[in-house]
């Protein structure tokens, strides 16, 4: 019997930007030179044949390619040319399955998620879906359950749900001649989209769903602050109980390492830096800088002198040369700070912070949470960025400017008079054509 996985990665991830505006949501980086993408693909050799990636199309569709290609993982591709749904996705997969294909072990490509959980779905015989405690479980699709431990259906965001009730991974094992069939009569959901959740609802009207649990590592990133929390995941599961550094770069003398503190080949810490773990650095750290817990430097990247990081993220060659504070913050690759640039990190009235995620003012829940600035992205000297603030991919930031509201991609954030706008960055310096300019919030 032949086993292939169709893993979804055609998403826009809009909910992310602006960390998506240079490259499609599964191709976050994650900690040790890893995608979310690159890992899932790793993950399933050995329990499928042959696996399948959905693709959009453009500058997306080809960075996932190249990606793959330069990590010398196998996969073929289909392209969803238009965004119909996770149910239109899981239809160009399956199309693209090579005749002979029994089974369909389906995957979003820009979930974290452990091996175990893979090799329990993948073990179970299909149909079977996989299912984890939430916290918050208003937050995605609630599995019903029968006296079998079969799906008796899924609530999309129920309100009243419990924390601790069991919600979908998207991660499922079909049969590929039923689930052919039940994608093909799809129609759109109340939100205009074909739902692959719909399919699946109508296959457990006709027979047993199992519904697989366990303690996995699950995590769907799907918004700004869960980048940090995904990268402290990939951090416990390296590093495990760990207590002490571990150093395979270097940490010069008179540098100060505690706790777990991981320094990667060709990374240094200079003298006069005090890093107090969990942190990760495969960049420069100091001289004189401060890392605080769950801080984490990319390769390339530099927390220079004066700099104190803490709960943060730089990715691939971001810089914050000198006297910069970065907490709860993601910096997107190549991104400059200015001299004094400070991440505010907490509200002036200690309430939880808010954000505009596709048009709609969200609470985080978190009264910690800095700013998410996108690749190649730069601020001038003492730029002061509020709590929950994002700046565009490519934007400047004018130097001594407060930022309250969202950048958005290849724009100046200048000064007119006694206030700041918002001016295109297009005719002053290339931005790639794709990116949107339009103010997100």
């Amino acid at each position: 019997m032949a086993r292939y996985a169709v893993v979804l990665a055609a998403g826009r991830g809009e909910r992310l930007w602006p960390l998506t505006s240079t490259r499609p949501k599964p191709l976050l980086p994650l900690p040790g030179g890893e995608t979310l993408l690159s890992r899932l693909l790793r993950q399933l050799q050995g329990l499928v044949d042959g696996v399948v990636v959905v693709v959009a199309g453009g500058w997306a569709g080809e960075a996932v390619r190249r990606h793959l290609e330069e990590k010398g993982l196998a996969a073929s591709y289909a392209v969803q040319r238009e965004q119909r749904g996770t149910g239109d996705a899981a239809m160009v997969g399956v199309e693209a399955l090579p005749r002979g294909v029994d089974e369909v072990l389906l995957v979003n490509g820009d979930l974290l998620v452990s091996r175990g959980l893979l090799e329990a779905v993948a073990g179970a015989g299909a149909p079977a879906l996989a299912a984890v405690p939430s916290e918050r479980p208003w937050e995605y699709g609630v599995v019903d359950i029968d006296e079998r431990g079969c799906l008796r259906g899924i609530r999309e965001k129920p309100a009243d749900a419990r924390p601790g009730s069991l919600v979908s991974t998207g991660v499922m094992l079909l049969p590929r001649g039923r689930l052919e069939e039940l994608l093909r009569g799809l129609k759109p959901s109340p939100r205009g989209e074909l739902e692959v959740t719909d399919a699946l609802t109508a296959l457990a009207a006709e027979e047993c769903v199992r519904i697989v649990t366990g303690d996995w590592l699950w995590m769907d990133v799907g918004r700004p602050w869960e980048a940090i929390e995904a990268y402290k995941a990939v951090f416990r599961e390296r590093m495990g109980p760990r207590r002490e550094p571990l150093v395979e770069g270097e940490a010069e003398p008179g540098a100060v390492l505690r706790g777990p503190v991981y320094v990667a080949p060709g990374a240094v810490v200079r003298s006069g830096t005090v890093v107090e773990g969990p942190a990760w650095i495969e960049g420069e750290a100091g001289p004189l800088a401060r890392l605080r817990p769950w801080s984490f430097l990319l390769r390339g990247s530099r927390a220079g002198a004066h700099t104190e990081v803490k709960a943060s993220i730089l990715m691939e060659g971001a810089k914050a040369p000198h006297l910069s504070y970065v907490g709860d913050s993601v910096v997107g690759e190549h991104a400059n700070l200015g001299a004094g640039t400070v991440t505010a990190n907490l509200r002036f009235d200690h309430s939880t912070v808010k954000m505009t995620l596709k048009g709609r003012r969200v609470d985080t829940g978190r009264r910690k949470l800095g700013a998410f600035i996108g690749g190649y992205a730069q601020t001038g000297v003492n730029v002061s960025l509020l709590p929950g603030v994002r700046v565009g991919a490519y934007s400047w930031i004018y130097p001594g400017a407060v930022v309250s509201r969202d950048v958005p991609d290849c724009s100046f954030l200048a000064p007119r008079g006694q206030e700041y706008v918002v001016e295109d960055l297009a005719g002053r310096i290339e931005c790639p054509r794709h990116l949107d300019r339009r103010v997100k919030s």
